[in-house]
């Protein structure tokens, strides 16, 4: 089975991977996670002394992580599937320029690659981004992106077993945002969009849900605002999870799953 979160940036969707897979492992479920690469949000054990050091390795590791992966990649070479998908995500919503491109060439990439071994597996493989949070940052960084565009990029890419949308109060997101970035050097912060600029999207996700409800696709809503929330939709997305797909209840276009607000 292949699950992915997705969500806003900052809502909490590594935090809700480790605490799903936590759980599911005590159920005897074997489970491969595959999460998200931003070396500044390493465990808050560090002393505020070594935060600046922190910053500087954190930028090093993003501008050494293309080449890492370039080379991982040697004998992994995309299908004529999976290109053709990339060229068709890249046509329909063209990225604003030639660098944005290149990483989001890249980041596809990565997700078919995750995307093979997943099916392999036995067990579950819980993906904290997939596809469906690439369709979101394919929208952001392109040149023109509405409704019938992501759309369009969604039937071009392959969808999970099951779908987590993880969510959160706007200024709960906000002030996550802003602590993220007061953690990261001012280098890493180039690599990042603003505070302003990731709020200003979450309209993307609203288009994406609806899209996804209208093709019938399994969405479970999960709210992430505070601790008890993250814990009860935690165990809700556990017990689906655990069951087989025929025994998932049926949820009707327009109705929404999971906790809501």
């Amino acid at each position: 089975m292949i699950i992915e979160l997705f969500g806003p940036p900052g809502v909490g969707k590594t935090t809700f991977a480790y605490a799903l897979a936590a759980r599911l492992r005590e159920r005897g479920c074997p489970v491969d996670l595959v999460l998200s690469y931003r070396p500044s949000e390493a465990p808050r054990t560090f002393c505020a002394q070594h935060a600046a050091r922190l910053g500087i390795a954190a930028a090093l590791r993003r501008l050494a992580r293309p080449m890492v992966e370039s080379l991982a990649a040697v004998g992994h070479s995309a299908s004529a599937c999976e290109v053709h998908a990339i060229a068709e995500l890249m046509r329909v919503l063209v990225p604003r320029n030639v660098i944005w491109s290149l990483r989001l060439r890249q980041y596809m990439l990565r997700l078919f690659r995750n995307r093979r071994s997943a099916e392999l597996a036995a067990g579950i493989t819980l993906f904290d981004q997939g596809f469906v949070q690439a369709v979101y940052t394919l929208a952001l960084q392109a040149r023109a992106a509405d409704r019938g565009r992501i759309g369009l990029a969604l039937d071009a890419v392959p969808l999970p077993d099951l779908l987590v949308r993880i969510d959160a109060p706007r200024e709960t997101v906000g002030a996550r945002l802003v602590e993220r970035r007061n953690r990261q050097g001012r280098i890493e912060r180039l690599f990042d969009l603003d505070v302003a600029t990731n709020l200003g999207s979450m309209w993307i996700f609203e288009q994406l849900y609806e899209l996804l409800q209208t093709r019938g696709r399994r969405v479970i809503c999960a709210a992430s605002a505070n601790r008890q929330s993250l814990y009860e939709s935690i165990a809700e997305v556990e017990a689906i999870a655990i069951r087989t797909p025929a025994e998932w209840p049926v949820v009707s276009a327009g109705e929404k799953a999971g906790v809501d607000w």
